[in-house]
């Protein structure tokens, strides 16, 4: 079973900031999220939050399991990851709401 993979706006605005590498990279790792999102990335603190790491980037994601949705929602660098994580906590009910839409 395949998840869907699904990214806020915001997301794809800071994604294509990072290097053409780096995208591939991640882009790569996306497709194994795809089929296990649990498989790859580092929780944080929840099973269906996590990351991805490149290079000092970082990619977080939410897990949807009654939807079977991947939802990507920040791109960070080490140094502002608990800025980004602590913004994404504080959005989880909009991105609720988008995944709910969908």
């Amino acid at each position: 079973m395949s998840y869907q993979l699904k990214k806020t706006d915001e997301f794809g605005v800071e994604f294509s900031k990072l290097s053409t590498d780096i995208q591939k990279r991640f882009e790569k790792q996306f497709r194994k999220v795809e089929e296990n999102p649990y498989g790859l990335g580092k929780s944080l603190g929840y099973t269906w939050f996590r990351e991805l790491k490149n290079e000092g980037h970082r990619v977080y994601y939410l897990i949807y399991e009654d939807k079977i949705i991947v939802l990507f929602v920040g791109v960070s660098e080490k140094s502002d990851q608990q800025s980004s994580i602590n913004q994404i906590k504080s959005n989880l009910p909009i991105f609720k709401e988008f995944v709910e839409k969908e």
